[in-house]
């Protein structure tokens, strides 16, 4: 049974196809009572990135319907377990062998910690009026990795993943936690948006909206279809109700 986080928890979650692709391969899940979001977008040119963005939401609904993760560990613990469901899948079903999917997530704890985790360019942030917007996580891509090597990336190394969920590879998820403000919004987003919006535009849309999640929401995928909609686009913003 799920375990009812004991502050409200407000959260909007809004995706969309853009306007060049021909599926949405990208999926989120929500709990707003048991405190967990998460976003997968399913990597295109992949088969079957659709079902497994859908299959790793799925893994967490059911997971944290049973029990939502209390620590950094745990969290760590259900990215790999759902990552191992995946790789059964694909042994179980010859035909979606080599499916992938990135991955972000968090839970927010009663006394209001933001436990994350990601593999992939799928991002989590968090705003508010005193600093801005905060990215929390590290894109896993090719660039990265020869930027911590003082190697000079190339182009299209930012589109390289060196980091998902599926494709027959066991990985160590990435995982954090940080303390929440009572006005913090936690923004979960896939590379839909951020690799058409600069955080500049995406700080002044949340700073604009920041008393309604629900026009936020909209707002960052309108700002991603004006910048051409190149990609699928998904957006998940949560904040704690204030007192």
């Amino acid at each position: 049974m799920t375990t009812h986080l004991k502050s409200a928890l407000t959260v909007s979650a809004r995706t969309h196809q853009g306007l060049t692709r021909s599926e949405n391969q990208d999926a989120s899940y929500t709990n707003p009572s048991a405190g967990f979001i998460a976003v997968a977008d399913g990597l295109g040119g992949h088969q079957s990135g659709k079902l497994c963005a859908e299959l790793t939401t799925g893994f967490f609904e059911a997971a944290v319907e049973t029990e939502p993760p209390s620590s950094i560990e745990d969290l760590f613990q259900l990215i790999k377990q759902c990552n191992h469901a995946l790789i059964q899948h694909q042994k179980d079903n010859a035909e979606v062998n080599g499916m992938r999917t990135t991955l972000v997530c968090g839970q927010i704890t009663d006394d209001h910690q933001l436990l994350y985790g990601w593999a992939g360019d799928s991002r989590v942030y968090i705003f508010d009026a005193e600093d801005g917007l905060v990215q929390l996580s590290r894109d896993h891509t090719l660039r990265e990795s020869k930027l911590d090597a003082d190697l000079p990336p190339a182009d299209g190394d930012d589109h390289i993943l060196t980091k998902s969920l599926g494709g027959n590879q066991v990985f160590e998820p990435v995982c954090g936690s940080v303390q929440l403000r009572p006005n913090h919004i936690i923004v979960l987003s896939t590379d839909g948006l951020t690799g058409l919006v600069q955080d500049a535009s995406i700080e002044a849309i949340l700073s604009a909206h920041s008393s309604n999640l629900d026009l936020a929401a909209n707002a960052l995928i309108d700002s991603a279809l004006k910048a051409g909609g190149a990609d699928n686009v998904t957006v998940v913003l949560a904040q704690i109700a204030p007192h």
